[in-house]
């Protein structure tokens, strides 16, 4: 196998090569492309730039390769598979105004203002992730709306590196608030109704179903867990199919760029917070099972807690990040009106971040 990659690794190199002097050469490609061409060369070959003075870390995951990864894992994740449920248009549609709007627009002008060289590729992973937490049949100038305000967000409070909570979360609250209608309502179910001009621009209706949480609250039913493991149950676009979101968290582990305690503490609380409540009172709570593999819970689990900006960075304070979020996403999910908690639970816990890596901190040192 090594023999036979290394007759790919010349030309590979050469074309690359020429990509990215092309690049560097024509000023406005590289300053919209420069940083995700960049991200995904990074994943393929070593980072050419390395430390002039000490200390000196043998370790080859910077920037552009952590975004590069984030990218393909969505990619995997949910892009693919949300193809196969709900067709090509609706998906390409989605991202393309997506990536449009929040980063050939809202970015670009940001970026002229502030008077920088480039764009991030953070806001591409940002971008990718606003129609994933949305509704299938969501209307673009929504899908729009969403992309911006999580740039502007982002740009707002620093940039990359400074955000306060997750920017995609961020945008997904603030359209729960202003418009929460048009989010109960574009849940379609999978391999039903093609999209059509006027669904693209309004949303559609006729076909939209409640989701797994929904029925549970309403009716007590409980959805198949081979369905939505698999992703022919309902739910938001990038969430359906949980089995291809798990493969790809789990590459990510691999790759070192998701630290696994903060997945693992997030489904073991959620495990054992939903196990402990249903059998407090088993009529009214959800359970473990239906819990782990219903909702955002895996999207977050992989995706969202695992941004490494706006979780702790101490190894024991991840435990206690991830446990939090499962403790909160387990009470607003059964003590409360809310259809879906992972979301709320991971932006309440981004709040608390600062506060719990202090603590732990001044415990660790004695301060």
């Amino acid at each position: 196998m090594k023999k036979l990659l290394n007759k790919f690794e010349p030309p590979l190199n050469k074309n690359l090569d020429r990509i990215e002097s092309f690049i560097h050469s024509h000023g406005k490609v590289k300053f919209l492309f420069g940083a995700i061409f960049e991200a995904f060369d990074g994943l393929l070959r070593s980072s050419k730039h390395t430390a002039q003075t000490q200390p000196f870390i043998r370790n080859n995951i910077d920037t552009k390769k952590f975004m590069g990864a984030v990218l393909i894992a969505l990619v995997i994740g949910w892009v693919l598979p949300a193809m196969y449920f709900y067709g090509l248009q609706c998906v390409i549609s989605r991202l393309i105004v997506s990536f449009v709007v929040g980063v050939f627009v809202v970015d670009v002008i940001w970026a002229i203002i502030a008077r920088e060289d480039h764009i991030s590729e953070g806001g591409f992973v940002s971008c990718m992730l606003v129609p994933a937490i949305l509704p299938p049949q969501a209307p673009l100038w929504l899908v729009g709306l969403g992309a911006a305000m999580a740039i502007l967000f982002r740009n707002i409070m620093g940039g990359v590196g400074h955000n306060l909570v997750n920017p995609a979360l961020f945008s997904r609250l603030f359209l729960t608030i202003c418009f929460p209608a048009l989010l109960a309502a574009g849940y379609q179910a999978p391999f039903t109704g093609m999209p059509d001009l006027h669904t693209l621009r309004y949303g559609l209706d006729t076909v939209t179903h409640a989701t797994p949480w929904t029925e549970f609250k309403t009716e007590g039913t409980i959805t198949s867990y081979l369905s939505l493991l698999l992703g022919t149950a309902t739910g938001s676009l990038g969430e359906t199919c949980r089995l291809a979101l798990i493969l790809s968290g789990i590459w990510l582990v691999k790759m070192r760029v998701a630290n696994w305690r903060l997945p693992v503490s997030y489904f073991g609380s959620v495990f054992v917070f939903s196990g402990i409540f249903s059998l407090l009172s088993k009529n009214t709570v959800a359970p473990p099972l239906f819990h782990l593999l219903s909702g955002g819970l895996v999207l977050g689990a992989f995706f969202m807690i695992t941004d490494p900006i706006t979780a702790t960075y101490n190894q024991k304070a991840k435990w206690i990040y991830g446990i939090g979020c499962g403790f909160i996403t387990v009470l607003l999910r059964n003590y409360t009106t809310l259809s879906e908690g992972a979301m709320y639970a991971i932006l309440l816990m981004n709040l608390l971040a600062v506060p719990i890596q202090s603590l732990m901190v001044k415990i660790r040192y004695r301060t």
